[in-house]
């Protein structure tokens, strides 16, 4: 499985999920203030934004 991701920053890890109908790049407007503190990690979950669909039967 194929997953793409956005990340920044130092420090404890926050991993950031998006909404249905959404993508990674939604967390944008945050993500530098958030990686001043933490490893932000901001995820397309499978078939949404860059990241494939899961294969049928999943």
């Amino acid at each position: 499985m194929d997953i793409v991701f956005d990340r920044r920053g130092d420090g404890p890890p926050l991993v950031l999920l998006h909404g249905i109908g959404h993508r990674r790049q939604g967390w944008s407007p945050v993500m530098n203030l958030l990686a001043a503190e933490r490893d932000v990690i901001a995820v397309d979950l499978p078939g949404f934004g860059d990241s494939p669909p899961l294969p049928p039967g999943t």
